[in-house]
């Protein structure tokens, strides 16, 4: 790589990490786990599809991870540099090549891709945990606990809207607009996943680590749809 596309990386890395940790400092702790609900994944997102698979790793992981530092989450930051740095290049790299295959080739694999998304959210939040942890997921808020449960039927409706969301936008809009939701969906599952086993096996919270599957689903659903309307409107004012 060229000297002059080194700095471009690191100018952009830069950019994009300040804005994950800026975006990640609105937080909402989740009591059960020691954990928290953020907006980072807003910011993740935009870097992987604006700046790559390179820079979105780099600012996802980096980004996150100091934030998890200054809030006082130590104990997730090192899961966090790896998850959210895996997460950021991901989506980058699956907007990546998504994004150069035509519009009948996306429609082939538009019903495995909503499968596959709306899948992973009933399977997680039916199983994991509503049958096996079936418990309350407690968040922090202006210093009260919120507690809820979703039940069964909810998990299957939210797996069953996402997945005929993921047909209609490759059906029904531009590529590239699809290609960047599919992108952020499937890193948004994989960064479910990981959290979840981060925290079940590494801070040892075993099963009690599903209470925030709910939480880090609604994470990235609510970043996805920040991280769309910000892509957009970068485009359109022709910065990208």
């Amino acid at each position: 790589m060229k000297q002059e596309s080194w700095i471009k990386v690191v100018v952009y890395t830069a950019i994009f990490a300040a804005l994950v940790f800026a975006a990640t400092l609105i937080s909402v702790s989740t009591p059960i786990t020691k954990g928290y609900f953020n907006l980072g994944e807003s910011m993740v997102y935009t870097s992987a599809i604006l700046g790559g698979p390179l820079i979105g790793g780099l600012a996802g992981g980096i980004g996150s991870a100091f934030a998890d530092l200054y809030l006082g989450y130590s104990d997730y930051a090192p899961g966090t540099l790896i998850i959210k740095g895996i997460e950021g290049a991901l989506v980058g790299f699956i907007y990546l090549k998504l994004s150069r295959l035509s519009k009948e080739t996306l429609k082939k694999l538009s019903l495995p891709l909503s499968l596959l998304v709306g899948g992973a959210i009933v399977l997680a939040g039916s199983v994991l945990y509503g049958a096996i942890y079936g418990g309350d997921t407690v968040l922090e808020i202006w210093g009260r606990s919120v507690s809820f449960r979703i039940p069964l039927w909810a998990w299957t409706a939210l797996g069953l809207a996402v997945g005929l969301w993921i047909l209609y936008i490759v059906l029904k809009t531009d590529p590239s607009y699809s290609s960047a939701v599919i992108a952020m969906l499937l890193g948004g599952t994989l960064m479910v996943t990981g959290y979840f086993l981060y925290e079940a096996i590494v801070l040892k919270f075993g099963i009690t680590a599903a209470a925030e599957i709910p939480v880090n689903f609604g994470q990235a659903l609510i970043g996805a749809s920040i991280a769309i309307a910000v892509v957009s409107a970068v485009r359109r004012a022709g910065y990208d």
